[in-house]
């Protein structure tokens, strides 16, 4: 595996401009440390102080600054090493794949203008060297033009990374696309992901508490659950673009969520008792306690795997159904549910449906994972 980069670019104040809420340099050192570098060198002057400053190092990454060798080798690391563009940003995902490959000659890896974005310098030679072209796949990487750092099809190729594989078919071809163009207008903004997470269980709460009150009120309670929901994405989308995840980021979005869902069923059930429904208690008590059952017991999985991590006999066993089951409590296409009832006078019936669906995947969850045993799928929110 390389774990040494050199970093180059003609024009180094490029990499001080900011695009997705973070530097060009910062985002590159980010994507590096994804794809296991430890050791940058940025094939430019040492940048003045006012540019330096405020520059957020990752953690475990080694910089320098230099310049090329005689031989047009990168100073500060030695073979095997990658020669990235500093032109370009690239997906994680792909860097990664292309550091832990083996390689015996030099390889040039280009984008869909035959522009070099990345080299593979595997060993020193005096001889001059022709690289082998490889094109990299499309969408893997994206050229940064300077007059439109901030717009257009660079804001897009980042805002692609707010999509998540688990997301619900909602979530995916209709939410995801609202909580993008939010996530858009903020993302350069001080507002933080967590802030962010705050912000959206707040307009839940609101949308929950509005449930006590007459009927009348439930579209619009539905209506600000729905925000919710919606506001709810963009602190995973901000913490994806800026490299910002963190577990006490995922926590907080994990707690949050459920705080609503509690508030959501205990709220409907409370005004529904005040309409003259009498099971109206009993059907919210059975809601909340399979969502606080089912929370608690996902939230002790995550504690543990994280203390000692799966064995390869849990994941076999277990993890292949529980995860599924995990993941379909992660998503949240039964706001829409709860939207549609609720134009139709039937918010009633959805207190019943969250009364028997809530206890159910808590069952489901104990039966999969034999009581309280391990999961190996990652907890809902986790990957923020």
């Amino acid at each position: 595996m390389i774990t040494a980069a050199g970093l180059w670019s003609s024009h180094p104040k490029l990499l001080f401009e900011r695009v997705g809420g973070i530097t060009v340099l910062e985002r590159q050192l980010q994507t590096l440390k994804a794809a296991g570098i430890t050791r940058v060198s940025v094939a430019a002057p040492k940048p003045p102080p006012e540019w330096s400053a405020p520059l957020r190092v990752p953690e475990g990454i080694e910089l320098s600054w230099g310049g090329r060798e005689a031989g047009g080798e990168m100073k500060g690391v030695t073979p095997p090493y990658l020669s990235v563009s500093g032109y370009h940003f690239i997906r994680p995902e792909t860097l990664r794949y292309l550091a832990t490959a083996p390689y015996k000659t030099h390889v040039t890896f280009t984008d869909g203008l035959d522009m070099s974005v990345l080299q593979v310098v595997p060993y020193r030679t005096e001889e001059m060297v022709v690289p082998r072209k490889v094109p990299l796949p499309a969408g893997s990487t994206v050229f940064l033009d300077a007059s439109t750092l901030r717009q257009g099809p660079i804001m897009d190729w980042l805002l692609a990374m707010g999509f998540k594989s688990h997301d619900g078919f909602m979530a995916r071809h209709f939410d995801r696309h609202l909580s993008l163009a939010v996530t858009r207008a903020v993302i350069e903004s001080r507002l933080t992901p967590n802030a962010m997470t705050v912000m959206s269980a707040v307009v839940g709460l609101v949308g929950s508490a509005l449930f006590l009150l007459t009927p009348a009120c439930d579209v619009a309670a539905a209506a600000l659950v729905w925000l919710h929901s919606v506001l709810d994405g963009c602190d995973g989308e901000m913490a994806r673009i800026r490299f910002q995840e963190t577990r006490r980021g995922a926590d907080i979005d994990f707690w949050a969520d459920n705080v609503v869902h509690v508030a959501l069923f205990g709220c409907l059930a409370a005004g529904m008792a005040r309409a003259g429904r009498s099971a109206a208690p009993l059907l919210g008590l059975a809601a909340v306690a399979g969502i606080v059952g089912s929370s608690g017991l996902t939230f002790w999985h995550r504690l543990r795997e994280r203390r000692r991590g799966p064995s390869p006999e849990e994941t076999a066993a277990e993890g292949s159904l529980l995860s599924r089951i995990e993941t379909f409590l992660a998503q949240r296409d039964f706001i829409y549910l709860l939207v549609a009832m609720s134009l139709l006078d039937l918010t009633y019936h959805f207190l019943w449906a969250g009364a028997v669906g809530a206890p159910l995947f808590l069952a489901m969850m104990l039966a999969a994972g034999k009581g309280p045993a391990i999961s190996t799928a990652k907890a809902p929110g986790e990957a923020l």
